[in-house]
């Protein structure tokens, strides 16, 4: 089955949030309690603010698709203020379509484009300590543990990994050749 990324357009909105609950829910089963997700994901992952991040086209944002045309994945990144920072804010891609290097094509579409609006030197991600998978992807496409911290979600306490990914992946695209 091929894959194609492209730019998140607001009428992927609909999609985004149907993907966002489907992982959240294979993802943090066990790690942040049920009534946490159903309080949170409407409020993070509402289909008029993901219509207007894809629209303002300040970030990052990109979706993949399947040959259908059905979106799998999707991530979103933009800098942050340091220079030369940037920070993956949103990363996932449906159970059954994992491990099938749509992640690494999101990243690298995030990069390319984080690059072209900006230098960066090191891209930053979060990640709950007890997610597993999580981290063991982020490891894959490159990223480092750089420390552990507590975060607060609606009264829930969860330990939190910082990772960044090593400069020497953060070329772009077109430097590789």
């Amino acid at each position: 089955m091929g894959y194609q990324v492209r730019r998140a357009q607001p009428a992927d909105a609909p999609a985004i949030a149907a993907v966002a609950r489907e992982t959240w829910a294979a993802t943090y089963r066990g790690i942040i309690p049920e009534e946490v997700q159903r309080a949170v994901l409407p409020q993070w992952y509402a289909e008029e603010r993901l219509a207007r991040a894809a629209e303002s086209g300040q970030s990052a944002f990109f979706v993949a698709e399947a040959e259908a045309g059905e979106v799998v994945g999707f991530a979103q990144a933009g800098h942050r203020e340091e220079a030369g920072d940037a920070e993956l804010w949103r990363f996932y891609v449906l159970p059954d379509h994992q491990r099938k290097g749509i992640g690494r094509q999101l990243l690298q579409a995030c990069l390319d484009a984080l690059h072209a609006q900006g230098p960066v030197s090191r891209l930053f991600v979060q990640v709950e300590a007890e997610n597993e998978g999580g981290r063991r992807a982020y490891e894959a496409l490159g990223f480092t543990y750089v420390r552990e911290y507590p975060d607060e979600l609606l009264g829930h306490v969860t330990q939190m990994w910082e990772m960044c990914l090593e400069p020497a992946v953060l070329r772009p695209r077109a430097e590789e050749a």
